[in-house]
């Protein structure tokens, strides 16, 4: 039997030991724990350098040349999107985040070459308005005039049409390119008749645009695409007696007044036949031009402008172009189709062109197919 004191003694003792104990599991406790933290601690950090080496780099993909389209208008998530599905960037969600994290330049709408795999800041320098994509698209309708395509211009470039326009016609950039082109621009140079010396000249098309394209240089792209229009067809121009700035001219009249290939070398053939008999073309989109606004119908007041470019007053093809035709009406203004009407008229709903011999049916189909009322549907 113990006494009280050695009971006091053993019970300190157990105590002791039981004390010794947990401090040696709380100090294994710890130790695990540290270590746990430390490993999570390196898992963080390697994978936040490998997620930097990739927005840095690109990853480890094959590098190739890709072209790659941002519309206008596109979000951050379309951009992210397109973007990932080309393989330039390795992650969009990523991406987006990089975005937003990030102080860059607005993302430009264009076509631009990238390389897939490519870091997010490589991607951003390309795609920033400081760099500018590597092309984008502008398109000049057919049958635009001058002014219409200076309005395009301004808009690209950040100008006002005014300024367009004056760039467009000046004098020093019609002799640098007279003398580049100068079988083409034989006919302008030097010609006050006129009122806009390159109407006619500047072929409608998509062009594609760089940051360092300049009102000039985009001039210069149309010319050299009229150029190669009148070279493709210098042997069908030999065997006609007009030059090439009156097929022009003629074509510009044609791609207005119909919008089959079919209708317009149908038209074509009765501007001839009108040419032949020296009577006034009539069209009214002489008129439209001569007064400089467009109208679908217009009334005898109308044709009574003192102008060189109202064919209903004056007959002949007048100064030059009245707009920038396509190669379909030049195709047409080449190759009338032989008919010998003189006379034609459009439906204004259907677009369907009626032709006549003579002026009284040619009134009755203009009575039937044609209104103010019409006209004004047309408009709107």
């Amino acid at each position: 039997m113990f006494n009280d004191e050695e009971k006091k003694k053993r019970v300190k003792r157990d105590q002791a030991r039981v004390n010794a104990l947990e401090k040696q599991e709380n100090v294994q406790a710890n130790r695990i724990i540290r270590w746990i933290i430390i490993t999570l601690l390196l898992i963080c950090i390697v994978f936040a350098l490998l997620m930097g080496t990739l927005v840095a780099t690109g990853g480890f993909g094959e590098e190739k040349e890709t072209q790659v389209t941002i519309p206008q208008g596109a979000s951050t998530s379309q951009i992210a999107h397109i973007l990932n599905e080309n393989d330039v960037i390795f992650n969009e969600n990523l991406f987006k985040i990089y975005l937003r994290l990030s102080n860059h330049d607005p993302i430009q709408a264009g076509t631009y070459q990238l390389k897939t795999s490519s870091g997010f800041g490589e991607v951003m320098n390309q795609l920033s308005h400081a760099q500018g994509p590597a092309t984008q698209a502008v398109l000049v309708k057919e049958g635009m005039n001058v002014e219409e395509i200076a309005q395009v211009m301004a808009d690209y470039f950040g100008i006002t049409q005014e300024e367009a326009l004056k760039r467009i016609n000046s004098e020093d950039l019609l002799a640098e390119e007279a003398a580049k082109y100068p079988e083409l621009l034989k006919a302008v140079v030097n010609n006050d008749q006129l009122r806009y010396p390159l109407e006619g000249y500047l072929f409608p098309a998509t062009y594609e645009l760089t940051q360092s394209d300049t009102v000039e240089s985009f001039v210069d792209k149309m010319l050299a695409a009229s150029e190669t229009i009148r070279q493709k067809y210098s042997d069908a121009l030999k065997q006609q007696s007009l030059s090439w700035h009156e097929i022009l001219t003629l074509a510009s009249i044609i791609e207005k007044e119909a919008s089959t290939d079919e209708d317009r070398k149908m038209v074509s053939g009765v501007f001839y036949n009108r040419l032949a008999e020296n009577m006034p073309l009539q069209s009214d989109i002489t008129l439209n031009y001569a007064h400089n606004e467009h109208s679908t119908y217009v009334t005898i007041e109308d044709t009574m402008i003192d102008s060189p470019y109202n064919l209903y007053q004056n007959t002949g093809l007048g100064p030059g172009p009245f707009n920038n035709p396509s190669e379909s009406a030049i195709q047409a203004a080449l190759n009338p189709t032989p008919n010998d009407y003189m006379y034609f008229v459009a439906d204004l709903s259907t677009g369907k062109v009626y032709f006549s011999k003579t002026y009284e049916e040619h009134d009755q189909l203009v009575q039937e197919y044609v209104s103010p009322e019409d006209a004004k549907l047309q408009e709107q």
